[in-house]
């Protein structure tokens, strides 16, 4: 059985990354980290992972979590880094 260390080995996103996916789907990480290595393959899935992101820190920042909302911030910093905001689905 693959552990979640093993499986970011294999996968062109971070741990924070697919900690935010696992959250925000309700999914256990190792199933997050297999998710987000779909998603990446296209730009509507790119998309979809920038909503998480953007869902989460809203979420945070509503629920008055300042110091959470900051860290996913800085979390989809460097998502968006890495794959910016598709222009074109």
């Amino acid at each position: 059985m693959l552990s979640l260390t093993d499986c970011l080995d294999f996968i062109d996103l971070d741990h924070a990354t697919v900690e935010v996916i696992a959250e925000h789907q309700h999914l256990p990480p190792v199933v997050a980290a297999e998710l987000g290595n779909q998603l990446i393959g296209s730009a509507r899935g790119i998309y979809r992972i920038h909503e998480m992101h953007r869902d989460l820190i809203a979420r945070a920042a509503e629920s008055g979590q300042l110091q959470r909302e900051q860290s996913l911030r800085r979390i989809y910093a460097g998502f968006t880094r890495k794959y910016p905001m598709p222009r074109h689905l």
